[in-house]
């Protein structure tokens, strides 16, 4: 993933919480409204504009600590480390002509196959839950 000035999030080493601040503000500069909606596509008196969902998350932690070595020398010792996420997905598709704005959602199987997995899933835990019920009883 790249931000705006093409630099890579991955590769931005993160030395304290300011830089770790700075980081989240330029992951957070994805989330920008032309990366919502799309910029708008006319032809034959249609204009069209793309519409998507985004989704972005970072995770920064810091530690350290100190302590003695068996030798009795006074040690410390710190890091810290993190990790970001950006997805988007197309949602909707707006049409715009004379006879006004028509807004289109766009389907998509892998989230309806998901759902519908996870709730197969979920009746079937609860089918044995009830079997196993009934026995103890």
């Amino acid at each position: 993933m790249r931000d705006n000035n093409g630099a890579s999030f991955s590769a931005l080493p993160v030395r304290s919480v300011d830089e770790a601040g700075r980081l989240i503000g330029r992951l957070f500069d994805v989330a920008r409204t032309d990366a919502v909606y799309s910029q708008p596509l006319t032809q034959g008196g249609v204009t069209v504009i793309t519409a998507s969902e985004l989704s972005v998350s970072m995770g920064v932690g810091f530690g350290g600590g100190e302590g003695e070595d068996a030798d009795e020398s006074g040690g410390s010792g710190g890091g810290g480390g993190g990790g970001g996420f950006a997805m988007g997905r197309p949602v909707a598709v707006i049409a715009i002509d004379q006879q006004g704005v028509t807004v289109s959602p766009v389907f998509d199987l892998t989230k309806v196959a998901i759902a519908g997995i996870t709730a197969l899933g979920a009746m079937f835990i609860a089918y044995r839950r009830m079997v196993r019920a009934s026995r103890e009883v």
